[in-house]
């Protein structure tokens, strides 16, 4: 009996004793920081220590619905088979049906309310992260696109055969938050496309052209599918 009641009494000051952690899992989650404005500094292009810290700690809130603009950054691409192609019908029939597909996969997202496009026109030749920004705010848009495109012809691909032709294209993308400069979203996509010389190509350069603008349009079907699955994940 004297056992019992001594082995009780252990117990009763070890428990007294005893310190409860609560699981890692079960502590709430510090909260993160709303980043509502830029904190990159454009005079001097740099950024302190501290706002390094908010920015990789913080977070945005995107609006329910955005407006997106839309930059084409670069060289026009599969321009190599059109002679003078600034003023070729079929060349610039082309190129807005890169666009048309670019933007159609955007606009299958539910945020998207209006998707522009910024005329070339509004930047320099070269223009700078900050001139792009500063364009898209004067377009009264919420999100900023640049794409750029890179295509060609696998050309060692050619030494086999004239009747066949094998492309590649790579599409770069960047979205970036106008009130903050923050880039929530970039890809780089890259597609190849073989195609065989058909009875109505009047020549090898027609079979190139088509191998070449399906790897092109690949490239932008899915960075544009990239895009819109993005903002669709969104809350």
């Amino acid at each position: 009996m004297k056992k019992d009641c001594l082995l009780l009494l252990i117990c009763v000051t070890l428990s007294a004793c005893t310190t409860t952690r609560p699981i890692p899992g079960d502590l709430p989650a510090p909260e993160q920081e709303r980043i509502t404005q830029s904190l990159f500094d454009s005079k001097d292009r740099s950024l302190s220590e501290e706002n390094i810290q908010r920015l990789l700690d913080g977070t945005i809130i995107l609006p329910d619905t955005v407006r997106i603009s839309v930059f084409k950054y670069g060289t026009p691409a599969a321009n190599q088979y059109y002679n003078q192609y600034w003023y070729n019908e079929e060349y610039l029939k082309v190129q807005q049906k890169y666009l048309d597909t670019l933007i159609a996969q955007i606009q299958k997202a539910e945020k998207v309310k209006r998707v522009v496009l910024m005329p070339s026109l509004m930047v320099s030749r070269s223009p700078t992260i900050t001139e792009l920004r500063e364009s898209a705010v004067r377009l009264q848009t919420d999100l900023l696109l640049v794409f750029s495109l890179h295509s060609d012809i696998y050309y060692k691909y050619k030494a086999f055969t004239k009747d066949d032709a094998k492309a590649f294209a790579t599409c770069e993308t960047i979205l970036m938050d106008i009130r903050t400069g923050v880039i929530p979203h970039s890809s780089v996509v890259t597609k190849e496309n073989f195609t065989n010389k058909r009875s109505t190509d009047l020549s090898v350069d027609e079979t190139r052209k088509r191998a070449e603008t399906g790897a092109v349009i690949q490239t932008l079907l899915e960075s544009g599918k990239g895009v819109a699955d993005f903002l669709q994940q969104i809350e």
